[in-house]
C-alpha cells in the first residue's frame, strides 16, 4: 500500500516536471521567433510607409548605404506572410526607390531573386491600397527602358514580366474598383508604348482566350493598338511571324463569333503591313497547322456565310427574332383571313335558313 502510495507520488512529479519543461521549451521557442521577426524588419522611416507617393517625391539612398543588407531585408519582408500590411506597402515604395535611382540593383531584386510572383500577388491583395501601389510600380517599371534582348541576344527577364502580368492587368482593367481600374489602365497604356516586343503582342493575343468578353475586347484593342506601334520588318522576322501564326491560329481555332471576327481584323492588320505577297511568302515557310488556319480565316466564302447553328452573335440573334416576327406576322394573317372566312360562311348559312 505504502509502496503505491509512493509511485503514484514519483509519477506526479515526474509528469509535473515534463509540463514546466515543455512549456518553457514553447516560450523560448516562441521568443526566437519573435527575435527572428524583429531581425527580418526594417527600421522603415514613417514616410516610406506612406500610399501613393508621387515619383518626383521618393528621396534618394544615403551615401552609406549599404545594397546587400538592403536587398536580403526586402526579401525577407516580401516573402513574410505574417508582418504587417504597411511593411509590403514600404518594400513597395523601396523598390520604386531602387527602380528610380539604382535600376541595376532593381533589376537583381526583381528579377535576379525573381520577386516578381509577389508583386502579381500584391496587385491580387484585399487591400486596395497595397493593390493600387502595387500597380504603380508596374506602371513605373513600364515606362522606363528596359530592353528585350541582352549582349548575348537571351530575352531578358522583362519579357517573363510581362508574359505573368498581362492576364492580371487585363483582370484589373476590368475591375469593379475604379481607381483600380484607372491604375491598371494606365499600366497597359505604358505597356503598349514601351514594352513594344513581339512577346508582348503574343501574350495579348492568347489573353483573348477568356471566358468574359470585357477581357476579350480589352486584350483585342490593345493587341490592335500594338500591332499599330510596330514596324514590318519587325512583325515579319520569320521567329516573331511563326510564333503569331500559332497564336492567331489556336484563338481562330476556337471558331466563336466573339473571337473569330476579331482575329480575322488582326491577321488581315498584320498581312496589310508586311504586304500581301511577303505575308503568303512567309506563311508557307510557317507550319502545316498554321498555314491552313490563316488561309482559311483569310478566305471570305468560309468566314462571310451566316452562321445559323450555335452561334450566339448579335447579328444571329437579330436575325433569329426578325425570323420569329415574320412568322408570327404570317399566321396572325392566317388566323385573321381564316375567321373572315368562317364569318361570312356563317352570315350566309343563317341568310339561307331565314329564306
Amino acid at each position: 500500500m505504502t509502496e503505491n502510495i509512493r509511485n503514484e507520488r514519483i509519477e506526479k512529479s515526474e509528469r509535473k516536471n515534463k509540463s514546466e519543461k515543455s512549456e518553457k521549451s514553447q516560450k523560448s521557442h516562441k521568443k526566437d521567433i519573435s527575435k527572428k521577426n524583429e531581425e527580418n524588419k526594417f527600421i522603415i522611416p514613417e514616410q516610406m510607409k506612406s500610399p501613393n507617393i508621387l515619383n518626383e517625391n521618393l528621396p534618394p539612398f544615403e551615401n552609406n548605404t549599404d545594397f546587400i543588407i538592403l536587398m536580403q531585408r526586402i526579401k525577407q519582408t516580401i516573402l513574410n506572410k505574417d508582418l504587417d500590411w504597411t511593411y509590403h506597402l514600404a518594400v513597395i515604395n523601396y523598390l520604386r526607390r531602387l527602380l528610380k535611382f539604382e535600376k541595376d540593383i532593381f533589376n537583381q531584386i526583381l528579377f535576379g531573386l525573381k520577386l516578381y510572383p509577389k508583386i502579381i500577388e500584391l496587385i491580387n491583395s484585399f487591400r486596395s491600397i497595397l493593390a493600387k501601389n502595387a500597380l504603380i510600380l508596374v506602371n513605373e517599371i513600364f515606362s522606363e527602358y528596359i530592353p528585350e534582348f541582352d549582349e548575348k541576344k537571351n530575352k531578358t527577364p522583362i519579357i517573363i514580366f510581362i508574359k505573368a502580368i498581362i492576364p492580371t492587368l487585363i483582370l484589373k482593367a476590368n475591375s469593379n474598383q475604379s481607381f483600380i481600374k484607372s491604375e491598371a489602365n494606365l499600366c497597359l497604356e505604358s505597356l503598349i508604348i514601351n514594352m513594344k516586343y513581339g512577346d508582348t503582342l503574343i501574350t495579348l493575343i492568347q489573353a483573348m482566350n477568356s471566358k468574359k468578353n470585357q477581357e476579350i475586347e480589352s486584350a483585342y484593342n490593345l493587341a490592335n493598338k500594338l500591332c499599330d506601334n510596330l514596324s514590318k520588318e519587325y512583325l515579319g522576322e520569320p521567329v516573331l511571324f511563326n510564333d503569331l501564326m500559332k497564336a492567331i491560329g489556336s484563338i481562330y481555332e476556337l471558331k466563336k463569333d466573339i473571337y473569330v471576327k476579331k482575329i480575322i481584323n488582326l491577321i488581315i492588320k498584320i498581312k496589310d503591313k508586311i504586304t500581301q505577297n511577303d505575308f503568303f511568302a512567309k506563311l508557307e515557310k510557317c507550319g502545316k497547322k498554321e498555314r491552313e488556319l490563316i488561309k482559311k480565316a483569310l478566305d471570305t466564302k468560309i468566314n462571310n456565310k451566316p452562321k445559323l447553328k450555335n452561334s450566339t452573335s448579335t447579328e444571329f440573334q437579330n436575325f433569329l427574332k426578325k425570323s420569329k416576327d415574320k412568322i408570327k406576322d404570317k399566321n396572325n394573317k392566317i388566323r385573321k383571313s381564316t375567321t373572315t372566312v368562317n364569318l361570312v360562311k356563317n352570315k350566309n348559312e343563317i341568310s339561307a335558313k331565314k329564306k
